[in-house]
């Protein structure tokens, strides 16, 4: 079954529920960075939390993640956009390390930073992770960065041999402003009180979505608002490698240019593989010579 978003509200209860099975996205991410057992449970899990801050934007744009540790592993981020398009990236050489140990890790921060669908920065946001593990110190920033009352579940397992993930899936439950106590005292009842998640994973059919929603929500009804399929997506393109190579300098360019070196670059997040040969370093410097001809030199006074 397709990964998928389920958004729902109560229809008398101030509250609001996301459900999501990221489970083949989260494979297929991974794969590309070549993470396995708890590398790979540490990506899918960020890439859960990602999609689940992306469901709160109120426009198109795009929410960037980003965990950062002390010790093996240094950090590990996931984008998401409210459309359930999602890219996550966790170092190479240091999951390479790793291997198949768990590596020690001290939590440091989680940021999140907000664009909207020009690539424009609308909010940032910092706070040090309530602990190792990514659902509590999501559920922590939305309480202490945007003042939300709210409960996160998320879980990735991988399979014994850890090549590959068996499930990642999350849930969130948000109360709106106008919540009052007494549905929120339920709710944390009824949160406390949930399955495991692995009590919802169906081999081969993924999460039974429908069956933890129903769970999740206890006593109170709800309507089902949207549902939407997950893919991994990435933006990166031949265009964006030049724009990256343009950065490194005129001189270090001709020189690449004279030596007829090809420059091989690799996308951090989708690990793709861009070559760029002398021609496309001869345009670049074409484009350069273009810029300062048009601006011409400062006349002397």
């Amino acid at each position: 079954m397709p990964d998928r978003i389920i958004r729902a509200t109560g229809e008398i209860a101030e509250l609001r529920f996301v459900l999501l099975d990221a489970t083949e996205s989260a494979n297929a991410i991974c794969g590309y960075h070549g993470a396995h057992s708890f590398a790979r449970v540490l990506l899918g899990e960020s890439i859960a939390s990602a999609l689940l801050l992306a469901s709160g934007l109120k426009s198109n744009g795009t929410v960037q993640v980003k965990f950062q540790f002390s010790g093996d592993v240094s950090m590990v981020t996931a984008d998401a956009t409210p459309m359930g398009l999602v890219r996550g990236m966790i170092p190479v050489e240091e999951i390479k390390a790793i291997g198949d140990f768990e590596p020690l890790l001290s939590p440091q921060t989680m940021s999140v930073r907000k664009l909207d669908d020009r690539g424009l920065s609308l909010s940032e946001g910092i706070v040090e992770m309530a602990s190792e593990n990514i659902g509590p110190s999501t559920a922590y920033y939305l309480l202490q960065s945007e003042q939300t009352k709210s409960a996160v579940g998320i879980k990735a397992k991988s399979n014994p041999g850890g090549a590959t993930l068996e499930f990642c899936g999350a849930f969130l439950v948000e109360a709106f402003p106008k919540a009052d106590e007494k549905t929120l005292a339920i709710m944390e009842q009824v949160v406390r009180g949930m399955p495991t998640m692995e009590t919802y994973h169906r081999p081969g059919r993924g999460l039974d979505l429908e069956a933890m929603l129903s769970d999740l929500a206890g006593p109170f009804r709800y309507t089902v608002h949207r549902e939407m399929e997950i893919l991994p997506f990435c933006p990166c393109s031949e265009a964006g490698m030049l724009k990256a190579i343009s950065g490194l300098g005129r001189e270090e360019l001709e020189e690449l240019f004279l030596r007829q070196e090809i420059m091989e670059l690799h996308c951090d997040y989708c690990r793709k593989r861009y070559l760029a040969t002398p021609a496309h370093i001869r345009g670049v410097l074409d484009a350069m010579q273009g810029r300062t001809e048009v601006g011409g030199e400062p006349e002397a006074s």
